[in-house]
């Protein structure tokens, strides 16, 4: 009970702060505020809008909310032009009140009020298309107001996107239908970013990367610890049919607490702070994961992607899902001996043929001009003092 007066009496105070901040400050229309992942990070979609929108126009004010781990892990990452602001503290709510354009690929805190017409929030997301259920989508006790609800524009890639953001979000106003920010250089490709990556996470030339990408799970009891397949047996497959070398490249979700692949040790990257995680779909040769939309990204390059769902029962009942997997044109494997099989039937002419069909199942229109489209969105509204149409 203490506790949810207290949560209670937060919420004022910061609903309270963001109205009397707006009332006596004003809005800044040269400041645009940034947060990725619930401040933990400085990437993803608002990373690429960023840095696109201080190449265009250098004068704006750029503000990045981030956790104090955050700050202290990127200082040596974030640009000069960026001013990091603690996530969630007063100042926070203060540049947020006064911000002309507020970006983010999370949720925003449901009691932030926007000032109609002279604020702009832009959601980008961080996978247009979602396999698990999100905000409004999961029924959530309680879930009565999300700020998203009130977005200038949210940022698609497909026809799917378009209607989960719909339901997830029950936006009703108007998309950016150019892709993902963070996609482009997916689409577009870049052969000597490619090899600079590599570079960096010190793979030797010739070795190829299967990316291991896990999502996270909601209850504790029922998170995995260790990788669910036999990632020594997995390599060995790839060997065995490519007759290349593998290594595993490992990313952990933002929210878990990492898995274990000690059996793999001296063929593993351990790539979880790797900043972007566009870089590092770039450089894979194969994406294995359970329900991440990475995979989703991934396959604009014509490249297999596995899913690899043993759980699949129980992660339906833990956490819900937009549509049954195994019904879908995604290769979905249930147990390791699945999975070689799949590996084992690969081939350059099935990777096209699987990859068209997945676009084809979501109504992919990934442009590799995303970024461009959102900077000249906010661009066309900053250093503005009037109010404008939504």
């Amino acid at each position: 009970m203490k506790l949810s007066r207290l949560s209670h009496f937060t919420s004022l105070y910061r609903y309270g702060l963001v109205r009397f901040t707006r009332l006596v400050r004003g809005i800044d229309p040269e400041k645009a505020v940034f947060c990725c992942f619930q401040g933990t990070a400085y990437g993803d979609n608002p990373r690429c809008i960023s840095e696109a929108l201080h190449r265009k126009r250098p004068g704006t004010k750029i503000v990045w909310l981030l956790t104090d781990e955050a700050a202290a892990r990127l200082r040596h990452v974030l640009p000069d032009y960026v001013k990091p602001v603690a996530y969630k503290s007063r100042e926070a709510y203060i540049e947020l009140a006064t911000a002309r354009v507020l970006v983010d690929n999370a949720t925003q805190d449901r009691y932030l009020t926007l000032a109609k017409g002279r604020q702009f929030y832009i959601q980008t997301w961080h996978g247009d298309r979602a396999i698990k259920k999100i905000c409004y989508d999961l029924n959530l006790p309680g879930d009565s107001r999300r700020v998203e609800e009130k977005c200038a524009r949210v940022l698609t890639g497909s026809t799917f996107g378009e209607g989960m953001y719909r339901t997830a979000f029950r936006y009703r106003g108007e998309y950016i239908r150019a892709g993902s920010p963070r996609n482009d250089l997916l689409v577009r490709g870049d052969s000597a970013l490619a090899r600079a990556v590599r570079e960096r996470l010190g793979v030797a030339p010739g070795t190829r990367l299967l990316l291991y990408a896990p999502t996270y799970r909601e209850k504790r009891d029922v998170i995995p610890k260790s990788a669910q397949m036999d990632m020594d047996r997995t390599l060995r497959c790839l060997e065995q049919k490519t007759g290349e070398r593998w290594m595993c490249l490992f990313r952990a979700h933002y929210l878990s607490a990492g898995i274990d692949l000690e059996a793999v040790k001296g063929r593993i990257v351990d790539a979880t702070a790797y900043p972007d995680m566009a870089e590092l779909l770039l450089v894979a040769d194969m994406v294995l994961t359970d329900y991440s939309s990475c995979a989703l990204d991934f396959i604009v390059m014509d490249r297999p992607a596995l899913f690899y769902i043993p759980d699949w029962d129980n992660y339906v009942a833990n956490r819900g899902v937009y549509f049954d997997v195994r019904q879908s044109p995604l290769m979905t494997a249930d147990n390791q001996e699945d999975l070689e099989a799949l590996i084992e039937g690969l081939t350059p002419e099935k990777v096209r043929e699987n990859c068209a069909a997945i676009r084809d199942y979501f109504g992919y229109y990934e442009t590799g001009h995303a970024t461009d489209a959102a900077c000249d969105y906010i661009v066309e509204r900053l250093g503005r003092r009037d109010s404008m149409p939504d």
